[in-house]
């Protein structure tokens, strides 16, 4: 992977210099996009129009994700930190193409807790176990369920059938419960899964989506960017920030982006908050692309997990919704 160079553009000015590069691309996007939508209607007219115009949708949908693989790649290109001021972060709005349109956005999923991480091959995370608690203190949850909470959701993480008690569950567990089901003992493909594990609540879950993550575990790569985590992660990723003092450093970081992790460390509200810094990161490794098309009669939208970790950002998985 090419090395990415430094941008030092104040947050004002990197802002406007993404508009314009997303004005551009949204140019492109839109020309390339309904030479696509019109070049196979010769061979589409023996359909319904239903199927058609399904189909084009989809070709729409797929471009705005392909779009947005372009945009990471040329921004690991030319910059080493990454930030909500860069071109990826600017959503597309509703763009006309031909008879529908197209809009999509990148959301940097390396600004959440990854759930995945609380577990290892020998056992507990217990670093990020303890910030997943914090997280959960932050969403309303009382100390005594949050101990349970945690225990079911390492049980669900975890390759055996041997229940952590107080709250945990296996499959003795869920097997009684009904509809029975099964612990995943592997790691959580989504968000959603969260509501299979015994303890979370649908609300719960809509609570905590915004701040947690499912991703690949064992890299470096899935660390809290501090550039990009919203006030509720940094306070849950670094013991004795307070939830209003992570707010004042959401402030700062809007007029200044963190260029490091030491530069966020400096800008700490007091000296006895250290941050455990193998879990923070200025760079960003997993992005959900989110593609939505109108074509005609039909919608469709694709969301795509995208691992930037290599020079063209590869596909992890896909969803048409």
């Amino acid at each position: 992977m090419q090395p990415r160079r430094p941008s030092h553009a104040p947050p004002s000015r990197r802002q406007k210099g993404a508009a314009v590069i997303l004005a551009l691309l949204t140019v492109t996007l839109v020309a390339g996009l309904a030479a696509a939508a019109v070049g196979d209607l010769g061979v589409a007219m023996d359909q319904i129009i239903g199927r058609h115009d399904q189909a084009q949708a989809r070709q729409l949908a797929r471009g705005a994700v392909d779009w947005a693989r372009n945009v990471l790649a040329e921004d690991a290109r030319t910059t080493q930190v990454d930030h909500l001021g860069e071109a990826w972060a600017v959503k597309v709005p509703p763009t006309p193409v031909e008879e529908g349109e197209v809009s999509g956005e990148l959301q940097d999923l390396s600004g959440r807790i990854n759930l995945n991480n609380l577990v290892q091959a020998d056992g507990p995370n217990l670093l990020e176990l303890e910030q997943f608690r914090r997280l959960l203190s932050l969403v309303g949850i009382g100390e005594a369920e949050a101990l349970n909470l945690s225990a079911a959701l390492l049980d669900w993480l975890d390759t055996n059938d041997t229940p952590r008690l107080p709250g945990g569950a296996e499959s003795s567990w869920y097997g009684a419960q009904t509809p029975a089901r099964r612990p995943a003992n592997g790691p959580l493909v989504a968000v959603s899964e969260l509501t299979q594990v015994r303890g979370f609540s649908p609300d719960l879950v809509a609570r905590l989506s915004p701040f947690v993550s499912t991703l690949p575990v064992g890299t470096a790569s899935t660390r809290v960017n501090v550039n990009t985590a919203p006030a509720e992660v940094l306070a849950a990723a670094v013991a004795g920030l307070t939830l209003d003092a992570a707010r004042v450093l959401i402030v700062q970081r809007n007029r200044a982006w963190f260029k490091d992790v030491a530069d966020f460390s400096a800008r700490l509200p007091a000296s006895d908050v250290a941050p455990d810094t193998t879990t923070l990161a200025t760079t960003s490794t997993y992005f959900l692309a989110t593609g939505r098309a109108r074509f005609g009669v039909s919608m469709v939208r694709m969301e795509v997990l995208l691992d930037r970790s290599q020079n063209w950002p590869t596909i992890v998985w896909q969803k048409l919704l």
